[in-house]
């Protein structure tokens, strides 16, 4: 079992009626799009400070950390970003059997173009893959490292409690691509949550705008594997492997009814790479949406635990 991590303070969750639009809860953000060597990437960021990069989840965009970026910057320079072939971000070149490793490549492409060797890092689910791919192919750029639904760990360990899913979430999402409804994009973004009532008219129609454009859809046709190449088969490390290479201090984190794999997953492979583990009760895959004041507390509890995390810009 993995240590577990103590909240610094009590929360006291807002109630989801206290939450207004995106676009209010991130007023004073910018949102920019930074040049690299080899991508453009689109960020919406806040905040002065050491550096802290938050990534999404497959098929995502910055708008799931509008209530978690502005308080988080208090105390970080914070960079939610667009990842590599999502959103307004890049969409080429495409390589579909290395796309984890190539948005770990966009991420250091990212903190150089900014005039950082190092920062801090929180990734969501395919965000959590792609953070976990930067701390083996790249742990000299992280300082520490949120997981948040990390599963990249092929576990000699396999009975862990299965969890229901609403729906298959491949076959969802390729029909909210297919044809970007109101309902199919609703469908696609209840599979992320366990409260249904948290996902507003809001996030459907961003999400429906964004798969509506050209050059976003096509890209996510392709993450999706809807034009006819076939799916890459994705390899995740052993168990001795990451014991053997991982390094940076992290924090596991999980959702208790995360769909599939739950907590207990999450709890096994934090032990496996030293990490802190924390269980965000009442949520589903996105707590940073369904819990945010929990979230951030948890996030801040990690990173400011008694050391000075320092900026190498």
């Amino acid at each position: 079992m993995a240590e577990k991590l103590q909240l610094r303070n009590r929360v006291l969750e807002r109630p989801q009626s206290h939450w207004r639009s995106i676009a209010v809860e991130t007023l004073g953000c910018q949102t920019r799009f930074v040049q690299g060597e080899r991508w453009r990437h689109r960020v919406l960021e806040k905040g002065d400070g050491p550096p802290l990069f938050l990534y999404h989840g497959v098929g995502g965009h910055v708008d799931t950390y509008a209530r978690t970026l502005p308080a988080l910057a208090k105390h970080f320079h914070v960079y939610a970003v667009d990842a590599l072939y999502h959103g307004y971000s890049s969409k080429e070149p495409w390589d579909n059997a290395n796309r984890t490793n190539m948005q770990a490549q966009a991420y250091v492409d990212l903190i150089h173009a900014l005039g950082y060797e190092r920062a801090n890092y929180e990734g969501e689910s395919m965000g959590a893959n792609i953070g976990f791919e930067i701390g083996m192919q790249f742990p000299e750029t992280l300082d520490k490292c949120i997981l948040n639904g990390f599963g990249s760990v092929a576990t000699k360990k396999t009975d862990f409690k299965e969890q229901p899913w609403k729906g298959d979430l491949f076959d969802l999402s390729q029909k909210a691509v297919a044809d970007p409804t109101y309902e199919n994009i609703h469908k696609r973004l209840l599979w992320l949550v366990h409260d249904d009532s948290t996902i507003n008219d809001e996030m459907i129609r961003i999400r429906q705008r964004l798969y509506q454009d050209p050059e976003i859809n096509a890209s996510m046709r392709r993450v999706f594997n809807m034009v006819g190449e076939p799916r890459a088969p994705q390899t995740p490390y052993t168990e001795d492997e990451v014991r053997a290479r991982w390094k940076t201090p992290t924090l596991v984190m999980y959702g208790e009814f995360n769909p599939g794999r739950g907590p207990d997953y999450g709890d096994y492979c934090a032990d496996l790479i030293g990490a802190k583990f924390y269980e965000v009760k009442g949520t589903g895959h996105w707590p940073q949406w369904e819990k945010p004041d929990e979230y951030v507390e948890a996030l801040l509890s990690f990173l400011m635990d008694g050391k000075e995390t320092i900026s190498s810009k």
